[in-house]
This record gives structure tokens, sequence and C-alpha cells, in this order.
């Protein structure tokens, strides 16, 4: 991970950011410009800071106007960004509009800025900020995740602790990057994937997860997995052009490895892929989870759903990057996953606005969900039907939404 730190209007290179994130980081892997904003123009610096990306792996850390400037950049690579205290909208801050910058300059910072959400920046919001006063409610409309600190507009009370601890969030929220999170009706059908040694693996793979990674670098990867939970079109209904794909674009190179959860599933996989789709047995592997044998691979775990696919419903239990993962799939029961959850775990969980016999039903499963993360667990929803509903339902909770990835 690298850190591209940026100061504020009237601030240093050497901010109390960049010396907390210090005492965290090796300063080898942390960028932090002197930047001249009243000499330059917003667009200027953001071709200029852009320039300074160079992989995929950055974090954007913004105070004040560099909040601004790490908000954008965290659009434009599709990366997380750390705001303390950022100025959402500079054009109409008295400091900054009568510091004598030029009038264009004022013009881009209102061309320029958003209004939309950014679901990948995690904001620190103090209390005692006389420079923006009332700068919270500017920040849970622009920032998905706002945290309230003690402290002044470029003083937060124990920085380093919130610093590390909101980097600690985004490694955590990126175990498993998500192509989609709705259920069987919506948009972007549930998906998720992770790389390990060098390996992709896709769990799941509707139609619009397929749409994703054909644009994704995926060529890179010595070995492509798919792993599936159940045949439902919203989670199988990609998989035979992602086949196709994978094995006619690598130039009949490259396979793609399906990992069915069991033989059942297996036999109703190939007949999908062969019968109906017209797959040839030779542009892909296909296996049942007892015959995977990797260290990112614990077990399929089976669970209960739809009446027509009983016995053929299952959850994943998975190691990544040394973490203990479980993820339920579409389940209408917690119980399976249970005994497999320890301190530390990340819960990836299904959460149901409309109560069903095939689902989990937040309103009903919420208190226990809690309860898990007040045991040490993290406990992320997806799969999720009505969004808005239920992220108002969790909003006084440690439940998190599942963040999409690109």
């Amino acid at each position: 991970m690298k850190i591209l730190n940026l100061h504020g209007f009237m601030g240093e290179a050497d901010n109390k950011n960049y010396k907390a994130l210090c005492e965290i980081f090796s300063a080898d892997d942390i960028i932090s410009p002197k930047l001249y904003y009243k000499e330059t123009s917003p667009e200027e610096i953001l071709q200029q800071l852009s320039e300074m990306v160079d992989s995929d792996d950055f974090v954007f850390v913004g105070q004040s106007l560099g909040g601004w400037y790490a908000d954008k950049l965290s659009r434009k690579f599709a990366r997380p960004c750390i705001l303390t205290n950022p100025c959402y909208y500079p054009h109409e801050l008295d400091i900054i509009t009568t510091s004598g910058i030029p009038d264009e300059f004022e013009k881009q910072y209102r061309g320029l800025t958003t209004q939309d959400r950014n679901k990948r920046a995690y904001t620190l919001c103090s209390d005692d900020d006389t420079i923006l006063p009332d700068n919270y409610a500017d920040c849970l409309k622009l920032s998905d995740c706002v945290t309230r600190v003690h402290g002044s507009h470029s003083t937060i009370e124990n920085i380093k602790e919130h610093l590390g601890e909101t980097l600690t969030e985004i490694k955590n929220d990126n175990l498993l990057q998500f192509l989609g999170r709705g259920s069987a009706f919506s948009d972007k059908h549930n998906s998720a994937f992770f790389t390990e040694n060098n390996e992709f693996v896709l769990i799941d793979c509707p139609a619009t997860s397929y749409q994703k990674v054909k644009k994704m670098d995926w060529e890179k990867y010595d070995n492509i997995y798919i792993l599936i939970t159940h045949t439902h079109g919203d989670h199988s209904g990609g998989v035979g052009t992602m086949l196709q794909f994978v094995w006619f674009a690598s130039g009949m190179k490259k396979k793609v490895t399906i990992v069915a959860p069991s033989a059942a599933v297996k036999d109703d996989l190939l007949l999908l892929l062969m019968r109906i789709e017209g797959c040839e047995q030779e542009w892909f592997n296909i296996i049942t989870a007892d015959e995977l044998h990797k260290d990112w691979f614990v077990a399929a775990v089976p669970t209960t759903h739809t009446r027509p696919l009983e016995g053929k419903c299952f959850g994943y239990h998975l190691n990544i990057h040394g973490n203990n993962i479980i993820y339920t799939g579409d389940t209408a029961t917690l119980e399976p996953f249970k005994p497999l959850l320890t301190k530390g775990s990340f819960l990836y969980t299904e959460a149901s606005y409309y109560k069903s016999d095939v689902h989990l039903h937040l309103k009903d499963i919420l208190p226990e969900l809690v309860q898990l993360t007040e045991s040490g667990i993290h406990v992320y929803l997806m799969h999720i039907d009505v969004e808005e509903e239920i992220r108002e339902m969790i909003a006084d909770t440690p439940l998190k939404i599942v963040t999409l990835y690109g």
C-alpha cells in the first residue's frame, strides 16, 4: 500500500497527517508533495497528482482542501481515500475565495466539485472545527463512512490512532471485492472476487459480473476459478459466457476452473454448460469443492435456501490473506455458519428488507448480527434488495454494506 498525502490550503507537506502516517508506514511508501494552491489551477494540480499515481494500491489522504483533491483522485482511480475535515466546496469558502486566487481557479473548483457520494471515502470530522463549523452534514452527504472525532480543523486528537484504524478498515473492506451486491431483481447481481498467489477467484458469475471481469486485467493471473454457490440465474447465468471468453480471448491457452460445491451441483452445471449453452469440454475445467486443494480454500458449507434447490445451495469457508472468511451465499439461516466464526472473522451475509422464507430478514436477524460484531466479528451485508432502507436500518450499528469494486 502506498499513500499520497495532501495538505490543506495554508498547510505544509510535512503536516500532522504526514507525521502520523510516518509512524505507521515507512516514509518510502508515502508521497507528500508541497502544493501551491494559490499559484496553480485545480486542473493543473490534479494532473500533477495523477502523474504520481504509478500503481493500483494507492490510498489518498487529504486534509481540508487537500481532502477535495483526495476525493477527486479516489473517484478517478477507484481507490479509497481518507479525508480529515475535508473542504468539499472550496468555491464557497471565504478563506479560499478571498485569498487572491484567480477567478478562473474559483470557476474550476465550482465546475469540478461533485455532489454525489463517494463510496470509497472514509471521513474524519472534528467536533470543534471553526473553519468548517457545519461540515458534518456535508460529510454525510458526500462520504459513505463518517466518524466524529475530537479536535479543531487542523488538529485532530489522537490522529495516529484514527488514521491507523481507518487504514485497517480500508484493508478489511477490500478483502473481498464486490462486482455487485444486489438481489435477484437488481441491476448488479451479487458476486465477489479476490486474488491470492497470482490466482483470480470469482464467487458466482452472473451476467452482470462477466461484463465487469472481461474489462479487467484477468490475463495476468496464472489461474482463474469460479466458486458456484447455487445455480439460480443471478448467480450462475454468466458462467458459460465467461469461460468461453477466457478460452478464446487467450488464444485457447487459458481455462477457467469451475468449482461446484457438490457432485449434484456439478452435474447440473454440466447440463447447463454443455447441453443448454453448447460449450465444449476442452474450454474449461470443472471440479467439486472436495477436489480443490488450495491454501485459500477451506470448505463448501451446505445451507438452506429455496425448496427446488434443496441440498444444492452452499456458502463458502475461505482463508484470504490469512483471514477467516465466511461467505453465506443465499441462505435462509445463519446456523451452518456460526460454528465457523471466531474472533476476528469476516462474515459476508445476505440481508433482505422484505420478509420471505428463502432469505435472511434483516429486521429479524439484526440483533444477532450486532451481537456478533460485539464479539469481535466483522459483519458485511450483501445480496441486498432495498439498499436505502437497509442502510437506514444499520445506520447506528457497526454493520457495513459491502463496497462495490470500480
